[in-house]
């Protein structure tokens, strides 16, 4: 039983671990010239001409940065909730997309509104992960664990939504004025997969303590409970059956009374 309920609450914490982990990387990608947290970015485009901008530029959460041997190169300074518009970020006053341009204050709100809730999903989930290692010996570190996975998880979807409209915006209106422009692969990878791990243990911690809270429920009683019950169960019998006339044999007690 003990190793049941251990194996119980294992599984859906290695999908935390690996959500955990998946998120730290989307949130550090950028924070510094490091690897893998410089093959890792949001989106990459062709900026040649918009004003102080590198012929390719990626997007992180943090800052924007140039290209070099297929890494991360020459960031910008780090700053919270940094927003995708090229025109600021460049300091340019032309070249920009036209798309791109006239939907400056959509992409400003999702970019920051995408930031916040990674960072929440982020700290929801590691809350998860501390309370997941009590939760492999108690029942009730389940049920306190599944109270933080779900913030989590309801966080990294709308983050993880967000940012891919607010991309998928962005490529289109780069490509739109004829300039070569793609998401980053391994960012929204880590985002949509740790939204499927966070849904996987939150659904296995449930199980977990429904699971430890149904076998309390069923415990077997000793073996001179269960005698007992029958006994008085034949008694109520034999009364309830007594009064319309049904004759119920009660159980003999002793060979004395058999003999009798």
């Amino acid at each position: 039983m003990a190793a049941r309920k251990f194996l119980l609450a294992l599984l859906p914490f290695i999908l935390l671990c690996g959500a955990t982990l998946l998120l730290l990387f989307i949130v550090l990608a950028g924070i510094k010239d490091a690897d893998p947290l410089n093959r890792i970015f949001y989106f990459e485009a062709d900026t040649s001409g918009i004003g102080n901008a590198p012929p390719i530029s990626r997007w992180t959460l943090w800052n924007t940065c140039g290209v070099s041997n297929g890494l991360n190169s020459n960031c910008t300074a780090n700053r919270p909730a940094y927003a995708f518009q090229p025109g600021v970020n460049f300091g340019a006053t032309s070249g920009v997309p036209p798309d791109i341009t006239s939907n400056r204050t959509e992409f400003f709100y999702l970019s920051r509104f995408a930031f916040a809730f990674f960072m929440i999903a982020t700290i929801f989930s590691g809350f998860a992960f501390l309370t997941g290692l009590l939760a492999l010996c108690s029942r009730w570190a389940s049920c306190l664990t599944t109270l933080f996975t779900i913030p989590a998880l309801i966080s990294a979807i709308i983050a993880a939504s967000l940012a891919t409209a607010l991309y998928v915006m962005a490529r289109d209106g780069f490509q739109a004025d004829g300039r070569s422009a793609h998401l980053g692969v391994k960012l929204f990878a880590f985002a949509w997969t740790s939204v499927a791990c966070l849904l996987l243990c939150s659904i296995g911690y449930l199980i977990a303590f429904r699971a430890g809270r149904a076998r309390t429920r069923g415990a077997v009683p000793l073996e001179g409970e269960k005698r007992r019950g029958r006994f008085f169960r034949r008694r109520r019998a034999f009364n309830a059956d007594g009064e319309s006339g049904t004759h119920v044999m009660e159980p003999q007690t002793t060979h004395e009374q058999s003999s009798f």
